[in-house]
């Protein structure tokens, strides 16, 4: 009798360790008074790792991003086959993108891709627009010939005079998009949404990074007491943002206006000269082309160029909002 009742518990006992193991739960005659919390942590690890559950659950869920991944790249192909051919979805935080694109072009002959809606969902916006066909002026800048270089400028800066010579509404006084509110724009502040400013003093009060003038040398002072009229700015007008055919030079398309606005008239040719220098690619685009292109500022170019990679501070670009 004695020796039934020992196998009987004996059994029992089995039975829960297996249970324990199964579901890789803690042993209660285990002492834990003395153990820390990453000791327990990491004994609560190596009993989920030993458990034939938890290692079914981590296999399902490799399954399942597999599964994932093969049914998004089945997407991507189908996409393309098919409605991408035609069509390009693009996704960002800003909503204003696909009224710039049709404001700008209401008002000038800047080549862009037509507008078939915009839709928010969820804190995102996504614009379906016209694909274009063609290719970005970016990977393509090393193969072209001179003169092709030539005809893609002269294109460019006929585009940029007519963008300059939108007359701003009677109301819009301040630094801003379109829609009056912030910009988007990282070199006016590294969370990449600055303004809007009241005006050009309130924009290089931020850009010096809220000191004051005297703090910094006499040619940045010089530029930073000069007034600019407002002009529309596409405020990101580099290669990887402009479409072309290869062998005409003919420009496709200027992509990318997320970051457009109502900024002083030297910023569209301070940010293509200095914005992304660290980049070996861009150093001719930016020295020899850029000047073809936009209407040279150049000691604005060089105060701006002092304050993003001389100034010794800390952080590229502003890191406090302007009160």
């Amino acid at each position: 009798m004695i020796q039934m009742n020992i196998s009987s518990s004996t059994a029992v006992t089995q039975a829960m360790d297996r249970l324990r193991w199964f579901f890789a739960l803690r042993d209660s005659r285990d002492d834990v008074s003395g153990k820390d919390r990453d000791t327990l942590e990491f004994e609560r690890m190596l009993r989920q790792r030993a458990s034939p559950l938890f290692r079914f659950i981590w296999r399902c869920e490799q399954w399942g991003r597999q599964i994932s991944t093969i049914g998004f790249n089945l997407w991507k192909v189908l996409w393309h086959a098919t409605i991408g051919r035609w069509v390009y979805v693009k996704n960002g935080r800003f909503a204003m993108e696909a009224e710039i694109m049709r404001f700008v072009s209401s008002h000038t002959s800047i080549p862009l891709p037509r507008v078939w809606a915009n839709i928010s969902y969820k804190d995102r916006h996504y614009i379906l627009m016209a694909r274009v066909n063609g290719m970005v002026l970016e990977e393509a800048w090393d193969q072209l010939p001179f003169d092709t270089k030539a005809i893609v400028a002269e294109q460019l800066a006929n585009y940029i005079s007519q963008l300059r010579a939108i007359p701003p509404p009677p109301d819009v006084r301040a630094i801003c998009s379109l829609g009056g509110g912030p910009v988007q724009c990282h070199r006016l502040h590294d969370d990449g949404v600055a303004g809007p400013f009241r005006d050009e003093d309130h924009m290089n009060f931020q850009l010096r990074h809220c000191r004051p003038m005297d703090a910094y040398p006499a040619f940045v002072q010089s530029a930073h007491s000069k007034s600019h009229p407002l002009v529309f700015t596409h405020n990101d007008l580099f290669p990887r943002n402009i479409m072309i055919d290869q062998t005409t030079g003919q420009v496709l398309a200027v992509l990318d206006w997320e970051s457009a606005g109502w900024f002083p008239s030297h910023w569209e040719y301070c940010k293509s000269r200095n914005w992304g220098i660290w980049k070996p690619y861009q150093q001719e685009w930016m020295n020899e082309w850029v000047p073809k292109v936009i209407p040279v500022y150049e000691e604005e170019a060089k105060a701006d160029r002092f304050l993003m990679y001389e100034s010794g501070l800390s952080s590229l670009n502003p890191i406090r909002h302007a009160p």
